[in-house]
């Protein structure tokens, strides 16, 4: 991306770190969490379009932290958000990757969630092995539903 702001959101207790592209026309490229978007703004300009470029916005984001000085986590949030993988956002399961008892590594495709028309792949947080699977090809699911557990 060009020119980008970078925010720490929050939504309904988890957060999320989102790098919104310019927003001078429109598509704009979102990072969120380290997944690309590309996001229509209604009345801008099409990046083909030569119409006026209207002026950003007067606000700022916060700056952004470093990785080291961010908030730790207790250690009980910390072993739930490694040994349990949730949906990043409501959407249809299209497919499930693994088998309760798959040893599974860090990054690997678990799970394959569709949300506004977009596939996302869900990666497992660390490595271990699938202990429970809470959802199967075809479910709907919410915010923070539990998919897959690790042990």
């Amino acid at each position: 991306m060009a020119m980008t702001d970078h925010y720490r959101i929050t939504i309904d207790g988890v957060t999320y770190d989102v790098e919104v592209g310019d927003v001078s026309s429109s598509p704009v490229q979102v990072i969120v969490d380290g997944v690309d978007y590309e996001v229509e703004i209604p009345d801008a300009p099409s990046a083909s379009s030569k119409q006026a470029i209207p002026a950003r916005p007067a606000y700022r984001p916060a700056p952004r932290q470093r990785p080291a000085e961010r908030a730790r986590p207790s250690p009980t949030a910390a072993s739930d958000s490694e040994d349990v993988v949730r949906a990043p956002m409501p959407g249809r399961i299209i497919r499930v990757n693994v088998s309760s008892g798959d040893s599974v590594t860090q990054g690997q495709a678990i799970v394959v969630l569709e949300s506004m028309k977009m596939e996302n792949t869900i990666a497992s947080p660390r490595d271990g092995v699938v202990s429970q699977i809470h959802v199967s090809a075809d479910d709907s699911v919410q915010h923070g539903q539990s998919l897959v557990e690790l042990e």
